[in-house]
């Protein structure tokens, strides 16, 4: 059946259904990013600093290799000492740290640092 501007019923159900579907996957690849993407990588810790947006806190880690990590939970990884992770980080020291999840500059996402082992000189 045909509307009065000429799309049927069923056609803006389809392209409804689509736009919600895209939505909801966006939505979903946002949320999980931070888990995926496992990599043990070796930095040099340049600065850290915390990020503060209301009553919220984002630890916040600057490498001499020129990339920005960040320290945060994570609930389904039973992650919960951000705090503590962030601590024991000293500028000019370097680490091997487990990282996941992507760089995204556009929506403000950094790699999220998940373990972290200091390299003796």
């Amino acid at each position: 059946m045909k509307s009065e501007n000429g799309f049927s019923d069923l056609a803006f159900v389809i392209i409804l259904a689509i736009i919600l579907i895209t939505f909801i996957g966006f939505i979903f690849y946002c949320i999980t990013v931070e888990y995926q993407n496992e990599e043990t990588i070796e930095i040099t810790v340049k600065d850290k600093y915390i990020k503060r947006s209301g009553k919220t806190d984002l630890y916040l880690i600057a490498s001499e290799e020129g990339e920005t990590y960040k320290i945060s939970d994570l609930f389904f990884k039973s992650k919960f000492n951000s705090t503590d992770l962030y601590n024991q980080l000293e500028i000019g020291k370097k680490y091997k740290v487990e990282v996941t999840g992507i760089r995204n500059q556009f929506l403000s996402m950094y790699k999220n640092i998940n373990k972290i082992e200091e390299i003796e000189k």
